[in-house]
């Protein structure tokens, strides 16, 4: 490979590793470390393995580790704040304000304080209720800091995207709190969290616990997210069958669709289901986009298919089949009933 190959594949999976630490969303390495310019690395040195990575700054000393070395130019902590791999770029931008700059390039949102915390569980609470998304988490080029943590708060892991800063303390994710030092990084990183540590240095831990347990359904919001992305809409342009929309109006609904559960799309040329992990879409007849809206959000199959043979007037055995039939055709499944609440209450049917 030519210099400037190399010197590409570099930038970028050193871009490709950030947006790991960003986000928390372990792909490709196992544990991504961001040294801050002035902080020690021998320690770092010590503890990193083959498949981690370590981002240092540019001016940074020699390495002298395992794990994958990138050299960064910049810094990420503040908002406005940009760090570069070569010509690759991410700016960091508050969560609150990124509504009203403009965006030119790759940007990372964060909360910087309780009260844009607020403002984005306020934006998740519209967004289920009318179908309007906030303009900068339906960008395609801004990702959202610690989203992990914002999935599945309460799983244990270990630390996996870390921070040293110049004092020698270790924090966890883009925002969260410190949880050591450098001198003790390897027993740090044998401690298992939950992933909402990574939100630590945003609110009171009970205040975002709470925030987060009467929220089941986040992930599957920042999922449509994703969703609006992948298929480039925009506000409007299609329906999202839980967020503003629902296709049927039975009241007979006791579950909530799983965080990773295809979506049901009405768009112009009709009603589709569309999935983000494969990215798979499928135009569906009104009668199948019906029957998955009724299974997705039912708790068990007899109930979806009871309430199905009352939808289309058939007989039970038929709307059980039925089903069945979307079941292991379209990969769909029966909701989650645990913390269900009323999530077509208020919105356009």
């Amino acid at each position: 490979m030519h210099d400037s190959g190399r010197v590409q594949a570099t930038e970028l999976g050193g871009a490709r590793a950030l947006r790991e630490w960003i986000t928390g969303q372990a792909r490709e390495h196992s544990r991504v470390f961001l040294i801050e310019s002035g902080a020690p690395t021998d320690d770092v040195a010590e503890v990193a393995r083959r498949d981690d990575v370590v981002l240092l700054p540019a001016e940074s000393g020699t390495y002298d580790g395992l794990g994958r070395e990138v050299r960064y130019r910049g810094a990420l902590r503040d908002a406005g704040d940009e760090l570069f791999f070569g010509e690759r770029g991410v700016e960091l931008q508050d969560y609150v304000a990124a509504a009203f700059v403009q965006i030119v390039g790759p940007t990372a949102v964060r909360f910087f304080d309780a009260s844009s915390w607020q403002v984005f569980l306020d934006d998740a609470e519209l967004a289920r209720r009318t179908g309007v998304f906030p303009s900068a988490l339906i960008d395609p080029r801004v990702l959202l800091a610690d989203r992990s943590a914002l999935e599945n708060p309460g799983e244990m892991e270990a630390p996996r995207a870390l921070r040293v800063s110049a004092d020698g303390s270790v924090g966890i994710g883009v925002q969260g709190r410190v949880i050591g030092t450098i001198d003790e990084l390897s027993s740090v990183l044998a401690v298992p969290l939950p992933r909402a540590a990574a939100l630590g240095g945003v609110a009171p831990g009970d205040a975002l616990a709470a925030d987060l347990a009467s929220r089941e359904w986040i992930g599957r919001y920042l999922n449509a997210t994703d969703l609006m992305k992948m298929l480039g809409l925009d506000n409007g342009t299609a329906k999202i069958s839980g967020f503003g929309w629902f296709p049927i109006d039975d009241d007979f609904s006791d579950a909530e669709p799983l965080t990773a559960e295809p979506f049901l799309l009405e768009t112009p040329d009709g009603f589709v289901l569309a999935d983000t992990r494969t990215l798979r879409r499928q135009l569906l007849t009104p009668s199948t986009a019906r029957v998955i809206a009724v299974i997705q959000t039912s708790s068990s199959t007899e109930i979806a298919s009871e309430r199905v043979a009352r939808l289309l007037g058939t007989s039970l055995s038929h709307a059980h089949a039925l089903c069945l039939e979307a079941l292991t055709a379209l990969n769909v499944h029966v909701g989650r009933r645990g913390g269900y609440t009323d999530r077509a209450k208020g919105a356009e049917r």
